[in-house]
């Protein structure tokens, strides 16, 4: 069974929060719970590529650390 990542998105309409799985947010057509107002998935596509792109790199710095640095952290000059 695969973890789907549950997320917080304000609703376009009544501004209440809806917390729901990733694919929720992606379906062609949804309900808020809170006004019952009908939702594309078009009203969230720009915020879901966003999380999706984000969440990317932290699973990437999570596999391979973070990026190096310019920084030795033995001289000061190096770190100015």
């Amino acid at each position: 069974m695969l973890f789907e990542p549950r997320i917080s998105l304000e609703c376009p309409y009544c501004d209440e929060s809806i917390y729901e799985t990733l694919s929720w947010f992606k379906k062609d057509y949804s309900t808020c719970p809170a006004c019952e107002q009908g939702l594309a998935s078009g009203q969230f596509s720009v915020l879901i590529a966003n999380l999706e792109k984000e969440m990317a790199a932290n699973i990437e710095e999570m596999v391979n650390g973070q990026p190096p640095t310019s920084c030795c952290g033995n001289k000061s000059s190096c770190c100015a």
